[in-house]
């Protein structure tokens, strides 16, 4: 099982390309939910249930081009 790993012939850097790829991303995602601001996070976690917002009624579009 484990000769397929040892035995890459050149192959390796795609191996190494993604796992830095996949690292750098989660490290970069990781970082920003960090440092975000805590009054962003809290209007963010807000939208949902704030009913002030105008709903958009995309069904009566769709009425209006039939």
């Amino acid at each position: 099982m484990f000769k397929q790993i040892t035995n890459l012939h050149g192959d390796e850097i795609y191996l190494i390309v993604s796992l830095w790829i996949f690292i750098v991303f989660f490290v970069t995602v990781g970082l920003m939910l960090f440092f975000m601001k805590k009054d962003y996070i809290k209007y963010m976690k807000e939208i949902p249930f704030d009913e002030s917002e105008q709903q958009i009624d995309y069904s009566s579009e769709e009425q209006k081009k039939s």
